[in-house]
C-alpha cells in the first residue's frame, strides 16, 4: 500500500453560498470575445469541435466563470512567485507558506475547469513530484517534477532558506503555465453537457485523489482543498440554479459536506467513509437528478468512468471496454463461454501439458497459493502469480506493466517460454481441427461470415481469453455496498480500517478507490509504478533488496529500477503469498513492511524509493482493523471462487 510522500516517485503513462452567487452574475458580465470550440481530452490539452455551444449560454457563462478563477490563480502565483524571491530568513517561511496555500487554493477553484480542458498543463502545475518517464523516447528521457507538490515539498521540508533558489526556479515555472491557461481558457467554449460531466469528474477527483491527500502529501492540506475544489464547483453550477426543488437538496448536500471538511482538516482521524458514504456518494446523485430535470444530456463518448453515472462507486460506474483497444467491441455471452472454456485448454501450451487455469486456480481467486508455480523446465517463475479478476478494470498486466491491453497479455502469456510455451498460428490450426471447437468459434464470432471461412483464429483465441477475464469484474464487496448506503454492511473495526486506508496508513494515495489498483482516477488512462525496496526475503532488518529490477528491465530508466506495478488489493484476502516475488505470506506481515517505511524501514537503501520511508505510525488496534478491511474486500461472486 504505497503511499505519496516527499521523495521522487516513478510513474508511467490530478465561500459562502450567497457570495457565490453574487460573484456569479458579476464574472458574465465581464465575458468577451469570440469563443472556439474545445472539450476535455485526457491526453493533452488539443481542442475537439465536438463540444458545440451555438445554443449554451448558461455554459457560456461557465466558461467566464472559470476564466476569472484562472485570473485569480495568476495573481495568487505571482505573489507567491515574489514573496519566493524575498525568503532570506527562517522567520520568513510562514509567510512563504501563506502565499502557497492560497495559491494552492486557487488553483483548486480553477481546478474543475483546467483539469476538464487543460488535462497537461494541470497536471505540470500540480502533478505528482516525481520523475517523469517517456518510455518511448529511451532510457535518457527522464524529466524532472515540477509545479505545486515540487513547492511544497520544500516549504514544508527541513530547510526552506537552504533551498531558496529551487524554490524561486519552480515559482518562477508556475507563472507561464498559468499563463497558458489564461490563453486557452480565453478562446474556450463548452457544452451544457460537458460543463454537468466536469462537475462530475471534480467530484470523482475528490473522492479519489483529494480525500487521500494525493497532491498534498507532504503539508496535509486536502481536506481544506477539498473544501475549495467544492466551492469551485458551487460557483460552475450557479448558472443553471432554478427554484425546482432538486436544488434544495443539492444545497443541503453541499453545505453538509463543506460544514464536515471545515469541521475537521485532520487526515488522521477523519471520518472519511462517513464524508463519502454519507455526503459524497449521495451528492454526486444529487447532481445527476438535477442534471436530468434540467433535461441536459451526457457528452456522446466512451471512457472507463461512465458518462451516464452519477459516481465512481455506482455498481456499473466501470465500462471493461474503457479499459480495452479503442477497436474492441461488447462481448457476446458466446465470446465470453469459448474464453471460459479455453482458459482451461491444455491444448493452448506448446506440448498440450498446461493451460491458464494450471496457474489461475478459480478456487483461490485465480491466484496459486504459492511464492512461484513452476516454469515448463521445471525451475520456479520470476515473480507470484495474479489474479486475473478485475483484471479487466486497469491498464496494463504483469508486474512491470509490459503490456498494456489483456488481448496482448494473452498473447504474451501463451507464447512465454516458461508458461505455455505455444504459438497462437499454430494453437489456431490445432483447434481448428476440432469440429465442435470450431463450432463454438463460429457461434461465437460467425456473424456474416461465409461457411466456408475459418473462424478459429490468432485474433479470435486472443479476444475470447480477453473477454473471459473482462466478465470477471466485480465491484460487489462489503466496502461496495455500504459505500452505496447499506449502512450495516461493515463492522465499526472494518470502518476504522477504511478510515486508516484512506488516512493515516496512506493507501489510497497509490491504490486508488474504488478499484484500489494503480490506474489514475478519474479518467483512467495511465497506470502508476512504485519503488517500494521489496527484500528478497521476510526479514525486519538488515534486507536485501529483491533482485528483481521491475520495469527497469523493459526501459532502463533509472527511476523504474525496482518499480513495479501496483496492484489491485481487492479479494486480497485470498491471494497470499504478497508483493511480486511472494515474499509476505500474511497480510499482517505487508501492514508491517509499510509501517516500518517500507525497505527503507528494513536496511535497504534505495535513492529512488517511492514510498516515504518515514513510519507510519499505526496502533495495533489500526493494523488489525486495516487487515480487517482489507479482508472486506472480498468478492467472487460469479467466478467460482469463494
Amino acid at each position: 500500500m504505497p503511499a505519496r510522500g516527499p521523495v521522487p516517485r516513478a510513474g508511467v503513462v490530478p465561500l459562502s453560498m450567497q457570495t457565490t452567487r453574487i460573484t456569479a452574475l458579476l464574472i458574465v458580465g465581464l465575458l468577451t470575445g469570440l469563443l472556439v470550440t474545445g472539450c476535455a481530452t485526457p491526453a493533452s490539452d488539443a481542442p475537439s469541435a465536438a463540444d458545440s455551444t451555438s445554443d449554451a449560454p448558461r455554459a457560456t457563462q461557465v466558461v467566464g466563470i472559470w476564466r476569472a478563477h484562472i485570473d485569480t490563480l495568476a495573481l495568487a502565483v505571482a505573489r507567491l512567485d515574489s514573496v519566493a524571491q524575498s525568503l532570506r530568513t527562517p522567520a520568513e517561511v510562514p509567510a512563504t507558506q501563506a502565499a502557497f496555500v492560497e495559491a494552492r487554493r486557487a488553483f483548486k477553484l480553477a481546478e474543475l475547469g483546467l483539469e476538464y480542458y487543460m488535462p497537461s498543463t494541470a497536471k505540470e502545475m500540480n502533478g505528482p513530484a516525481l520523475p517523469e518517464v517517456e518510455d518511448e523516447e529511451g532510457p535518457e528521457a527522464v524529466f524532472p517534477p515540477k509545479g505545486f507538490q515540487v513547492i511544497e515539498e520544500v516549504l514544508y521540508g527541513d530547510d526552506p532558506v537552504a533551498e531558496r533558489e529551487g524554490l524561486i526556479t519552480e515559482t518562477a515555472t508556475l507563472r507561464p503555465l498559468v499563463t497558458r491557461a489564461q490563453t486557452m481558457m480565453a478562446a474556450q467554449q463548452a457544452s451544457d453537457a460537458h460543463v454537468w460531466d466536469a462537475v462530475k469528474l471534480e467530484l470523482a477527483r475528490i473522492a479519489t485523489l483529494g480525500m487521500a491527500g494525493f497532491d498534498s502529501p507532504v503539508a496535509g492540506h486536502g481536506l481544506a482543498e477539498a473544501d475549495v475544489a467544492l466551492e469551485g464547483l458551487v460557483r460552475t453550477l450557479e448558472p443553471y440554479r432554478t427554484d425546482d426543488g432538486h436544488w434544495a437538496r443539492l444545497d443541503s448536500l453541499l453545505s453538509a459536506a463543506r460544514q464536515m471538511l471545515t469541521h475537521s482538516t485532520d487526515r488522521d482521524t477523519f471520518d472519511h467513509f462517513s464524508f463519502l458514504a454519507q455526503h459524497l456518494v449521495p451528492l454526486g446523485h444529487a447532481v445527476q437528478r438535477t442534471r436530468l430535470a434540467l433535461h441536459i444530456d451526457v457528452p456522446a463518448e466512451r471512457r472507463a468512468f461512465r458518462m451516464d453515472a452519477a459516481t465512481v462507486f455506482d455498481s456499473a460506474a466501470f465500462d471493461v471496454l474503457g479499459f480495452a483497444p479503442l477497436d474492441a467491441t461488447a462481448p457476446t455471452p458466446a465470446q465470453i463461454a469459448l474464453g471460459a472454456q479455453l482458459f482451461r485448454d491444455t491444448r493452448l501450451s506448446g506440448d498440450g501439458s498446461r493451460a491458464c487455469s494450471s496457474c489461475h486456480l478459480p478456487d483461490k481467486a485465480f491466484t496459486d497459493g504459492l511464492v512461484a508455480n513452476r516454469a515448463r523446465g521445471g525451475a520456479p517463475l520470476a515473480r507470484n502469480t495474479p489474479t486475473v479478476i478485475n483484471s479487466g478494470l486497469q491498464l496494463g498486466s504483469f508486474a512491470d506493466l509490459r503490456t498494456t491491453f489483456l488481448e496482448d497479455q494473452v498473447t504474451d502469456v501463451i507464447e512465454s517460454v516458461d508458461e505455455l510455451h505455444g504459438n497462437l498460428s499454430t494453437i489456431a490450426t490445432r483447434l481448428a481441427a476440432d469440429s465442435a471447437l470450431a463450432e463454438q468459434f463460429r457461434s461465437a464470432f460467425g456473424s456474416g461470415m461465409a461457411r466456408d471461412d475459418s473462424l478459429v483464429t490468432a485474433g479470435h483465441i486472443r479476444s475470447s481469453l480477453a473477454a473471459y477475464q473482462r466478465s470477471l469484474s466485480h465491484l460487489n464487496s462489503k466496502v461496495d455496498r455500504a459505500l452505496r448506503g447499506e449502512a450495516d454492511a461493515l463492522s465499526g473495526e472494518e470502518r476504522l480500517g477504511f478510515n486508516v486506508f484512506v488516512g493515516k496508513g496512506k493507501c489510497a494515495s497509490c491504490h486508488f478507490l474504488p478499484l484500489t489498483n494503480g490506474t489514475v482516477p478519474p479518467m483512467y488512462q495511465k497506470s502508476e509504478v512504485e519503488v517500494l525496496g521489496v527484500p528478497s526475503r521476510a526479514v525486519t532488518a538488515n534486507a536485501k533488496v529483491d533482485a528483481d529490477v521491475g520495469r527497469y528491465r523493459l526501459t532502463r530508466a533509472e527511476p523504474h529500477r525496482y518499480a513495479f506495478r501496483t496492484p489491485s488489493i481487492r479479494n486480497v484476502a485470498l491471494t497470499a503469498p504478497y508483493m511480486h516475488n511472494g515474499v509476505s505470506r500474511t497480510l499482517e506481515e505487508v501492514v508491517e513492511f509499510y509501517d516500518r517505511g517500507g525497505g527503507a524501514g528494513i536496511g535497504i537503501a534505495l535513492d529512488n524509493q517511492t514510498l516515504p520511508p518515514d513510519k507510519l505510525g499505526l496502533t495495533p488496534q489500526e493494523k488489525r482493523a486495516l487487515v480487517a478491511f482489507m479482508r472486506a474486500l472480498t468478492d467472487t461472486v460469479g467466478t467460482t471462487g469463494r
